[in-house]
């Protein structure tokens, strides 16, 4: 076994760890409990995309090198920029989809509000000087309104652009780096944990 394979080991703690999680599952199968076991590995699943999304942020925040993160993952490093990049992407898809939606929620609700005032004045005499003022100020409201929701919203996605292009250059600065090769390397680290 080469060093690096060597230096991406779990502890003998990590593995203990591990295999105890193994034998609740197979328990769970043997004791005839097979939806016991299909929940569990659901759950733990879920638990492990989560934590290594984490722990893959920590790592590029951190001192580790692109070779020490995609080791780690059982991939080329290359390969877990790539992936860890994607995801970034994916997360902040999912923040402009938010922000999209809160705009169409809000606009929609702005013009519910303003078409409820219309109905009202629809109801009462059709061309009083006090309706026609009436909708004049239904309408500034309305642009008003939306006026304000534009705003929120310019700045909601110039916070979503700004922490992309944060995220994005945390990554790419990563790549440019080279990996430690002192007392900071990972085999130091695992030799401390062991």
């Amino acid at each position: 076994m080469a060093d690096n394979e060597r230096d991406q080991e779990l502890t003998p703690e990590g593995i203990a760890r591990i295999e105890a999680v193994d034998a609740y599952l197979v328990d769970s199968i043997r004791a005839g409990e097979p939806i016991e076991a299909l929940i569990a590995t659901r759950r733990l699943g879920e638990i492990a995309s989560a934590r290594a999304k984490e722990a893959a942020q920590v790592a590029t925040e951190g001192r580790w090198s692109w070779s020490d993160i995609g080791t780690a993952l059982g991939m080329t490093k290359q390969a877990a920029h790539e992936k860890l990049r994607a995801r970034a992407h994916n997360e902040i898809a999912k923040g402009l989809a938010k922000v999209d939606e809160a705009e169409r929620t809000g606009r929609a609700k702005v013009t519910r509000r303003a078409n409820r005032g219309r109905e009202g004045l629809d109801r009462a005499a059709p061309f009083s000087p006090k309706v026609d003022s009436a909708r004049e100020r239904i309408d500034e409201w309305e642009q008003k309104q939306n006026e304000k929701l534009t705003r929120k919203i310019e700045k909601a996605r110039r916070t979503v652009a700004e922490s992309e292009k944060s995220v994005l250059n945390n990554l790419d600065r990563k790549t440019s780096e080279r990996p430690p090769s002192d007392s900071t390397s990972t085999k130091t680290q695992h030799d401390k944990r062991v």
